[in-house]
């Protein structure tokens, strides 16, 4: 659904990569929308996301698949160790320090088998068992934590990787940044 030149250049990174890659574009319908008309054509066994907003480590998914190969069946979901690209103010300073006190929460949450989120930049999954849950939830305002509460509540399960890094922009202004929280708050709410 974008309406800025992200078709075209994706279409012309996979020509200049020597590789097929089928551009999917949608009337705008969230992203949970999106993730759904995605999962539909997939033919893996597993699949991502990744926010315009964000990158990924060079040896990430790599890493992330090596989680799988040690689990059993149930593992649902992989989740990254989340990183706020470096800050340029103070507001991305203190979500800087918010992300690295959550990426310790998210360590020993993952260890103690309770996470709540598999964050939206780039979580991987497993396609069959979010194709058995009916895809994501496009009503929710964060599909990440509703996803992340339906594999639990249906005895999956979901791990970090804990070597696994995405880099993601934190909002700069103030208002960016109150409704990316009211958003996230709303969310959790509706969870």
């Amino acid at each position: 659904g974008s309406t800025d030149s992200t078709e075209s250049v994706a279409k012309e990174s996979g020509k200049k990569a020597g590789r097929v890659i089928e551009v999917l574009n949608q009337q705008n319908a969230g992203k949970a929308a999106a993730l759904n008309n995605g999962l539909r054509k997939v033919k893996g066994d597993f699949f991502a996301c990744l926010d315009a907003d964000s990158y990924v480590e060079s040896e990430t998914l790599t890493k992330m698949l090596a989680v799988y190969e040690s689990a059993d069946q149930n593992l649902a979901i992989v989740t990254p160790a989340m990183k706020v690209k470096p800050p340029v103010n103070t507001i991305q300073k203190f979500q800087r320090l918010e992300y690295l006190a959550t990426l310790f929460a998210s360590r020993l949450m993952s260890y103690l088998d309770c996470l709540y989120v598999a964050p939206g930049p780039f979580s991987l999954y497993r396609t069959g068992i979010i194709q058995k849950l009916g895809g994501f939830d496009e009503k929710n305002l964060t599909e990440d934590q509703e996803i992340a509460y339906r594999v639990q509540q249906h005895h999956y399960r979901i791990a970090q990787c804990v070597d696994g890094y995405v880099h993601t922009t934190a909002p700069q202004r103030l208002k960016a940044f109150y409704f990316q929280r009211r958003r996230w708050y709303l969310g959790s709410m509706m969870c």
